[in-house]
């Protein structure tokens, strides 16, 4: 679990030399709208990039139609450019999304919000980033198709108070803002809070995305990155996923168990690395492995 803030201009000047020591990671608005630019992303990024916080960024939508979205998310990949992003780039499309399309004589349905997150997020894939959809329960069940969060994963707004258990999210999501009143040493006043249930700077320098110097292989067996891994589930345990194929094989007993004493499991994992599908043998125990 990794512990993330988000900031944006509303922040002001942040000490990014005292919040280091207390974060993982910040996700930065980089703008908002047709093409307008938080006033401090710059400066934010380029003191993540200093320090060597790992950060990614979001866009707050005022779009109107896919098109619309998809410039958004382009006007995003210009500004990230000169900065290393170790994080995804998020799509941010809230109530007040929401109520200046109705000041412009546009009513947003399920299937255009779901249309726009589409447009949005798959232009930023196309930029070699991966993409984040920004939602609270409300948004994400009345605005968003139940595609939507099987394809892209959900970064989940919602702030539940009090002392919430942050190793159980409301809802199966990547990353979860649980509360927007955090204190953090180097920020004046409150800042919203995140934790990420999956190590993002690590996948993504695994899987070469975002520009980073692929280290490791996660990719399909067309070579084309996979996009499955952001929600919070437990891992797939490696072991039964190496006794299946190893009974299939016929190199094990049907009854043989990953937790017997004769370590049946551990055996299972050897052979499935040596002798398993390629595009698998380099998982090891990542809990990367596909379902």
């Amino acid at each position: 679990m990794k512990k993330y803030i988000d900031v944006s201009e509303h922040n002001g000047d942040i000490d990014w030399e005292r919040v280091k020591g207390s974060i993982d990671g910040a996700i930065l608005r980089a703008g908002y709208g047709k093409g307008n630019a938080d006033k401090k992303f710059t400066r934010n990024a380029a003191e993540c990039n200093r320090l060597g916080i790992p950060c990614g960024a979001y866009w707050f939508s005022y779009a109107l139609t896919p098109e619309m979205a998809a410039a958004e998310a382009k006007a995003l990949l210009e500004a990230v450019k000169p900065y290393r992003m170790e994080l995804p780039l998020a799509f941010d499309f809230e109530y007040d999304s929401v109520r200046v399309a109705a000041r412009n004589g546009v009513t947003i349905t399920k299937e255009l919000a779901s249309n726009m997150v589409r447009a949005f997020c798959e232009a930023i894939e196309g930029g070699g980033y991966w993409a984040l959809n920004y939602g609270n329960p409300d948004y994400l069940a009345r605005y968003f198709d139940e595609a939507i969060p099987l394809r892209f994963g959900v970064w989940l707004a919602s702030w539940p108070g009090g002392s919430p258990d942050l190793n159980t999210p409301p809802r199966k999501c990547a990353i979860w803002q649980y509360t927007s009143k955090g204190q953090v040493d180097g920020i004046a006043g409150n800042v919203d809070m995140n934790v990420s249930y999956t190590d993002f700077a690590d996948m993504l320098k695994g899987m070469g995305m975002n520009h980073l110097a692929k280290q490791n292989v996660y990719e399909d067996e067309d070579g084309s990155p996979i996009f499955e891994y952001t929600q919070a589930q437990a891992p797939t345990d490696p072991k039964l996923r190496a006794m299946e194929w190893a009974k299939n094989e016929g190199m094990i007993p049907d009854n043989a168990e990953a937790a017997a004493p004769i370590t049946w499991g551990d055996y299972a994992l050897q052979m499935f690395r040596e002798y398993g599908p390629e595009d698998e043998k380099d998982s090891r125990d990542s809990g990367m492995l596909t379902d």
